[in-house]
């Protein structure tokens, strides 16, 4: 890591832990997260390889935390900062636009495995009742959802860079996660067999539903989050540069 990302990040990352809304967002993802194993226990009938599939990739709240935690996380990372003035200082200081854009990025991802962090304590739970979770549906479930939380995390972060409102830049993300994530599967059909199979390849549900919640982790489908999260980070960062210039 280079050496002037290491201050911006530590920036990033007390500003977030520090931050009222950060709280809020902790409690109401536990809240949601507990609701979440008990609703995929029960469903689940006690089989382990069920409950974390339901739990970590089929189950409404699982898909309501990776949607909407993002835009929250991210709306205030750039757009706060302009709407203060603050951003006019961070850009003259001697530092590169991409290092700012890579140090909110990886604050947020910091943030967010602080939350997901507590729902391995529901594993330990199954683990105590003597039910062993296989290792390989968890691993590759956790993966799936470090490569989506970084996808929609530098998304959020983009629509940040082009608002001085949060609550635009959280909407706005927000609308762009639902679309990226539901319309993939409400194509499937046979009106749009062509189009559907197409987009089945960029369908983050069909990921968790084929590959990480079955313990099964694809080249293609890796690929894809690595090259749109990058993608998504450099126009965050073209965006910065942009607004440097005006």
């Amino acid at each position: 890591m280079r050496l002037p990302l290491l201050p911006l990040l530590w920036r990033e990352v007390e500003s977030l832990f520090f931050s009222p809304l950060a709280y809020i967002v902790l409690t109401v993802f536990l809240v949601l997260s507990g609701f979440s194993f008990v609703i995929a226990l029960g469903a689940a009938g006690g089989i382990v390889s069920d409950t974390l599939a339901l739990f970590l990739g089929d189950g409404p709240f699982f898909w309501i935390c990776l949607v909407a935690v993002p835009p929250l996380v991210t709306m205030r990372l750039v757009a706060e900062e302009r709407r203060s003035g603050t951003l006019e200082v961070l850009l003259t200081a001697p530092v590169r636009d991409r290092d700012v854009i890579l140090a909110k990025f990886l604050g947020a991802l910091v943030f967010q495995a602080f939350l997901w962090a507590p729902t391995l304590v529901y594993v330990r739970i199954l683990r105590g009742y003597g039910a062993l979770p296989d290792p390989g549906q968890l691993l590759t479930s956790y993966v799936g959802i470090a490569l989506a939380t970084a996808l929609l995390t530098a998304a959020g972060l983009l629509f940040s860079t082009r608002t001085s409102n949060q609550i635009v830049a959280a909407v706005s993300a927000l609308t762009f996660n639902i679309l990226l994530l539901f319309v993939p599967v409400l194509l499937q059909g046979e009106r749009f067999a062509a189009l559907g199979r197409a987009l089945a390849s960029v369908s983050i549900v069909e990921h968790f539903a084929t590959a990480f919640g079955k313990g099964l982790l694809d080249t293609g489908v890796l690929a894809f989050y690595v090259v749109g999260t990058a993608g998504l980070l450099v126009l965050a960062t073209r965006s910065l540069e942009a607004r440097r210039w005006r």
